[in-house]
């Protein structure tokens, strides 16, 4: 059989050749997984960055979404303080307190109390009409209330006509007068005081004795020696400004059709002159207010357009302070061009010698330094009337208003329970709050606590949370300190005026200026807080200051101790 030679070196590199040939296939193999892998990874880095890119896109479509709320809810609240009525009464945003799901069941809910309230009223009414035909007495008219008995009177008598009386003959005899009351009004009357003062000389001169000459009564002492106004104009004036918030320039024209030329700089004049002679007065009110247990302080802007190193339209700050008893209260005003701890503490240094109390006032930082370096101070109330305010703002805004009406209406509700306890005082007051607002604190702050992640950042809502939240220990200091009470409107109150008249007369021109307007507001406000007429009190006091020689004289003048006779 023929067979077939296989030489073995030719089969030895065949195999090598195959052998070379798949691991030739492998090595490809190897780079088209290697490339593969790094395909995949390429992916898997370009999701990563995409994912990436689509969070921050998320992140600022956030951000813009927040502003953008942010924005709506400024310019609605911007838009009721604007247009809407600036209580802060819940009747008055009652059309803004629900969404479209509240609308329907807040409708349905008023239309079925509507429904109720009819039928009461008409059951009622128809309860009346009984009532009233079964007594049978006549339905009483409302009557108009009677005219101050103070007020002079002025007989006008009216009587039948000659003719008449003639007619009437003999038959008649006169029996009284048939009287009713009309309130009329005179313009005041300006006229002028001659001071005439005697003067005397003796008949027979001795040409020896220096001393003879013209003798001449001595002057009289008056409020301002060298002013044409005597007390009675220069009550007139400082009432017109800082109680009607009438501005100088008016005062001269009320006074120029009168024929009278008092010039503006004369009239400016005139409480400058006033607060440099009453001096003494500002320092019996200081010590006054140093004897009292709280005050109440706050502070509010001011223009004053000569200040030395200053622009004139940098705003600068009037400081006020309201301390005592219901009645007897004092109102403090103190002028300066800063609003840091420096202005408040040195115009405060003396009355806080004496000082033993405790202090109500807004969040303003130094006010909590004050109470923390002053050891008469035992503690600093927060203020309710803040929180609430910044609540019914998130009202207003229209967003969340569902949370922020409800907070509300349960800060009316600790009011109520504080009215509980306002006629005790000391320990048996301290007791009461303890057992009737305890528990509503520590309700209340619950709620706040739940609420603050549901909000956004920079909503009006969450503005007024972290308020509540971060100044709880000064809303809660009144549960130690009877002393203290719920919010600082009294003081707020007292500012309002000057609030008024500052968008009068808009500005002071100078700090003496400034200086002297914070002392005549101070006051016309002490002695409307005193129960006292202001221009009544203040012609009195620039009758009789002159005269008061002793500190006790003029003590007696100050509002607080002020006597009419």
């Amino acid at each position: 059989m023929n067979g077939v030679t296989i030489n073995p070196a030719d089969e030895l590199k065949a195999l090598q050749e195959q052998l070379a040939l798949q691991h030739q296939r492998l090595l490809e193999n190897e780079a088209l997984l290697k490339d593969k892998d790094a395909l995949l990874r390429d992916k898997d880095t370009l999701l990563n960055e995409h994912e990436k890119q689509l969070e921050h896109k998320q992140l600022l479509l956030d951000e813009s979404n927040e502003h953008i709320a942010w924005l709506e809810e400024t310019l609605a609240l911007l838009k009721a303080k604007r247009y809407r009525h600036s209580s802060e009464k819940l009747d008055a945003l009652q059309g803004r307190l629900f969404d479209e799901s509240e609308m329907d069941a807040a409708i349905n809910e008023i239309t079925q109390r509507l429904e109720k309230e009819r039928e009461e009223r008409k059951a009622k009414h128809t309860a009346d009409i009984q009532a009233r035909a079964a007594a049978r007495k006549p339905e009483e008219r409302p009557r108009r209330k009677p005219l101050p008995d103070h007020l002079r009177r002025m007989d006008i008598d009216v009587d039948v006509s000659s003719d008449d009386k003639h007619a009437m003959g003999d038959d008649w005899e006169f029996i009284g007068w048939e009287s009713s009351e009309q309130l009329a009004c005179q313009e005041r009357e300006y006229y002028v005081k001659v001071i005439r003062r005697a003067k005397y000389v003796r008949k027979q001169q001795d040409p020896l004795n220096k001393s003879d000459g013209i003798k001449v009564a001595p002057v009289l002492p008056v409020m301002l020696p060298r002013a044409i106004a005597d007390a009675s104009l220069l009550a007139k004036i400082i009432t017109g400004k800082f109680v009607d918030a009438l501005s100088f320039n008016r005062e001269c024209k009320v006074l120029d059709r009168e024929g009278v030329q008092i010039s503006y700089s004369t009239l400016c004049s005139y409480p400058i002159q006033l607060h440099e002679r009453l001096e003494p007065l500002k320092a019996l009110f200081y010590e006054y207010a140093a004897e009292q247990p709280l005050w109440h302080l706050d502070e509010t802007t001011l223009q004053v357009l000569q200040e030395p190193g200053r622009e004139p339209r940098q705003k600068s700050y009037l400081w006020a302070i309201r301390t005592g008893p219901p009645g007897k209260q004092l109102v403090m005003f103190h002028y300066d061009e800063r609003r840091n701890y420096e202005a408040l503490s040195s115009w405060l240094e003396e009355p806080l010698k004496n000082f033993d109390g405790v202090i109500i006032t807004d969040e303003h930082k130094p006010y909590q330094r004050l109470a923390n370096e002053n050891s008469g101070i035992k503690a600093r109330g927060g203020c309710w009337a803040h929180a609430r305010r910044k609540l019914v703002d998130a009202i207003k805004g229209r967003r969340h208003t569902s949370d922020a009406h409800q907070l509300v209406e349960q800060i009316a509700k600790l009011y109520k329970l504080e009215q509980k306890v306002a006629h005790l005082s000391g320990d048996q007051k301290l007791a009461q709050r303890q057992k009737l607002i305890r528990p509503w604190l520590d309700k209340f702050k619950g709620q706040i606590d739940e609420l603050i992640p549901s909000y956004l950042n920079k909503g009006l809502m969450q503005k007024a949370l972290f308020y509540i939240q971060n100044n709880w220990e000064s809303l809660t200091a009144f549960m130690w300190h009877a002393d203290l009470p719920l919010d600082n409107n009294p003081i707020e109150n007292a500012i309002r005026p000057f609030t008024l008249g500052r968008r009068n007369w808009l500005y002071s021109a100078s700090p003496r200026g400034a200086h002297a307007s914070a002392f005549m507001y101070s006051l016309v406000e002490s002695a409307k807080a005193c129960g006292l007429e202001p221009r009544a009190y203040l012609h009195a006091l620039f009758e009789r200051y002159p005269h008061a020689k002793t500190e006790e004289q003029r003590r007696e003048l100050l509002p607080m101790f002020f006597k009419n006779s």
